[in-house]
């Protein structure tokens, strides 16, 4: 069933029962759905409930449930607490609006209970009925309730706090499964910030088929999404005054925020090539080489043009390499001409393209290879060229400053691993692991200061499981994450973080 495609579960908590079972009260659902042209009550299970209780209440029969839930394999797996049942409208005939079950137990116990499993809301397509999601905010807010939340008290912190995620999930057929792996970290992010105090409203909306309305972003405290530098262009452009737009994965959409009110998150690499070299510098000692690598007869990049004005603004000493690609094989005697014969040589390539880049780690992996001690700075992008063995980036001491990077040590990664794997039995990738990443920082940081948050993203910085979070004082309208984090490909193939 398409509607239920991308219904993802979050496990929460839930009171075990006691010994003597206890009759459960039933809620007949106020949502609604059609799917396949057929109107369903959109009914979501909760501890205790059974399948033969809740036919009794809604005027089903078993099999009408079985078959209109045939994607959840009920007459084998049973019920669990969460799920969102599919009960037809036609064939139900409730009398009432809150039911309880009559007769005994064992009469309740004919059904496997459900079991203490939740989710929180599944993305809606645009345009379409997103009645569903009703039912499922009632479950996450009832989270938080009776919590002690830790928001500061203001008066525009709200009390639950909308957070809109703009993203194109695609299809049943064809999802896109960046947006389904990020989504399912914001999902997790929200199981544990409820725990914590904070209430959300988390409504995601699918923008496969076009863009999103006025009135999502205008009734939202926290817009994540979307992810293309387009659509986020598009979005910005159509938000209320003083809304901004989160632009979660492309760091091209940096340049926005000159004009727009647009917050970056991922760490652009031009920042990540200026962190390099700072880097580079902060490492020389007494009788190092810092030398550049670029490629002769091209103009300088975005990244190498910033490696090139901070070299230039840190007033340090240092040397250049510039040779065509034809040349490579027969430059190396110019590597060692500028090595230091006693001491570290420490390189930064200013160039993007993948086939300089490979020559020059190759040359420097030759000098390596001769005794010398090296050491190579970059960006992220580094390790992101297919043709560069990783084998070369270890033997080359490499420095990478980079947005993502995330330490298996930590209890916290580690407890994000194990519930990710048993919530959707698979290995979380950097998509999941950011989308956490997003949704804590920035939900936390509107519980504390309120609708306002994004004029005191400069105040404080965030530490996630592998993207972190530093803002300076706005320059345009919009802001930009400056934070990287550092790592060194070390000789016994180990990547350790600084």
């Amino acid at each position: 069933m398409k509607r239920l495609a991308f219904i993802l579960l979050l496990f929460l908590t839930l009171p075990m029962a006691g010994q003597k079972y206890e009759v459960p009260e039933i809620t007949i659902s106020k949502d609604k759905v059609r799917v396949d042209g057929k109107s369903y009550y959109a009914h979501v299970v909760t501890a205790k409930q059974t399948l033969y209780s809740i036919s009794r209440v809604y005027g089903v029969s078993l099999q009408d449930i079985y078959d209109a839930n045939r994607n959840l394999d009920l007459e084998r797996s049973g019920l669990k607490s969460g799920q969102v049942l599919l009960i037809p409208v036609a064939a139900a005939k409730p009398d009432q609006g809150t039911a309880q079950l009559q007769g005994t137990a064992q009469q309740a116990n004919t059904q496997p209970a459900a079991s203490p499993e939740t989710p929180v809301a599944p993305p809606a397509e645009s345009g379409q009925d997103r009645s569903l999601f009703p039912g499922l905010r009632e479950m996450l807010r009832s989270l938080t309730e009776g919590q002690d939340s830790t928001a500061v008290a203001a008066a525009d912190i709200p009390e639950t706090i909308n957070v809109a995620v703009l993203l194109p999930f695609g299809d049943a057929a064809n999802p896109d499964t960046k947006s389904v792996d990020f989504y399912s970290g914001i999902l997790l992010a929200a199981r544990d910030l409820g725990n914590k105090g904070v209430k959300l409203n988390v409504d995601a909306h699918d923008i496969s088929a076009g863009g999103v309305s006025t009135g999502v972003l205008s009734s939202a405290d926290v817009v994540i999404g979307p992810i293309a530098a387009k659509d986020v262009l598009a979005a910005a452009r159509m938000a209320p005054r003083g809304k901004y737009i989160i632009s979660p994965l492309d760091p091209k959409t940096a340049g926005m925020s000159d004009s727009l009110l647009v917050v970056q998150a991922p760490t652009p690499a031009a920042a990540q090539a200026e962190d390099a070299v700072r880097w580079a510098v902060s490492d020389l000692m007494p009788g190092d080489s810092l030398v550049l690598i670029r490629e002769e007869g091209k103009g300088a990049s975005e990244l190498g043009a910033a490696m090139i004005r901070t070299l230039k603004a840190s007033g340090v000493r240092y040397s250049t390499i510039a040779y065509d690609l034809l040349d490579g094989l027969q430059i190396q005697p110019l590597f060692v001409n500028k090595s230091s014969q006693k001491a570290v040589t420490r390189y930064l390539i200013a160039s993007e393209e993948e086939s300089f880049v490979n020559d020059a780690v190759r040359n420097i992996n030759l000098m390596a290879y001769k005794k010398q001690a090296v050491a190579l700075y970059g960006p992220s992008k580094l390790r992101s060229f297919g043709t560069i063995e990783t084998e070369n980036l270890h033997n080359v001491d490499s420095h990478i400053s980079a947005t993502y990077q995330t330490d298996y040590t930590r209890p916290e990664v580690q407890a994000f691993v194990m519930a990710y794997r048993a919530l959707f039995g698979a290995e979380p990738n950097q998509f999941a692991f950011h989308g956490y990443d997003c949704l804590t920082y920035f939900a936390t940081m509107c519980s504390r200061y309120g609708r306002g948050w994004a004029a005191r993203l400069h105040e404080e910085g965030g530490h996630g499981l592998q993207t972190d979070f530093s803002f300076e004082g706005v320059s345009g309208k919009g802001l930009v994450n400056g934070a990287v984090r550092r790592m060194v490909y070390t000789p016994d193939f180990e990547i350790v973080l600084q």
